[in-house]
């Protein structure tokens, strides 16, 4: 039994996307598809994934922009922590101030909450909350695989900005606290850009980064 995984940009602001799925049962979980469904779909068909949820690290635009359409082609569910549920229905505000276009949203399954993996087939994500960069921000850990995706709460050269709607200096803080405390060998996934490790993460946090 073993945890297959894909990662690769979606959208206009190149949001690093996740595909993972069990390969003994082909069901799998989506991460953040911030546009172009089409191409996301075709890679289902193309890796025979039953696509069971999709999970969100948060609910801004370029993570979000893709899900109505794909929940429409799978039929899949939508996972999204509770305190960023008034984000995912403020769409229409974040598209109006960014000048982008609204998207479908349809409504969202299931809260997230650390302590509570999301689980396919044989496999499992596990959650942990990192609020800061918006109040419901989660992470995905996958051990089999020494990774997790950390969205925008940290990247390889800066942490994640709090400056956005609802953004909160003081959670970030602890937030980064958080992932500097990650084993060395893991890798950090951020939502935007290159991988990092937690030895990184006290030179990145000394900025802020300019990312959505």
């Amino acid at each position: 039994m073993a945890l297959e995984h894909l990662i690769f940009p979606s959208g206009e602001l190149g949001a690093n996307t996740a595909l993972f799925w069990c390969d003994r049962t082909r069901e799998g979980v989506l991460v953040d598809p911030g546009g172009e469904p089409d191409e996301i779909f075709d890679l289902l068909l193309s890796n025979g994934v039953s696509l069971v949820t999709i999970v969100l690290t948060h609910a801004h635009i370029d993570n979000i922009a893709a899900v109505g359409r794909l929940r429409e082609d799978t039929s899949c569910g939508v996972a999204l922590h509770r305190e960023d549920w008034p984000l995912w229905e403020a769409i229409e505000e974040q598209c109006r101030e960014l000048r982008m276009p609204v998207p479908d949203l349809p409504e969202i399954d299931e809260a997230l909450c650390e302590g509570v993996p999301v689980l396919f087939g044989r496999e499992r994500l596990d959650v942990m909350h990192l609020p800061g960069h918006s109040p419901g921000h989660c992470g995905f850990l996958a051990d089999e695989l020494s990774l997790c995706l950390v969205g925008d709460a940290c990247f390889s050269s800066a942490a994640g900005r709090c400056d956005l709607w609802r953004g909160d200096e003081t959670r970030q803080e602890k937030t980064l606290d958080r992932i500097q405390r990650f084993p060395a060998h893991w890798t950090l996934l951020p939502g935007h850009g290159p991988s990092f490790s937690s030895a990184d993460v006290p030179r990145s946090r000394r900025l802020r980064s300019t990312n959505f």
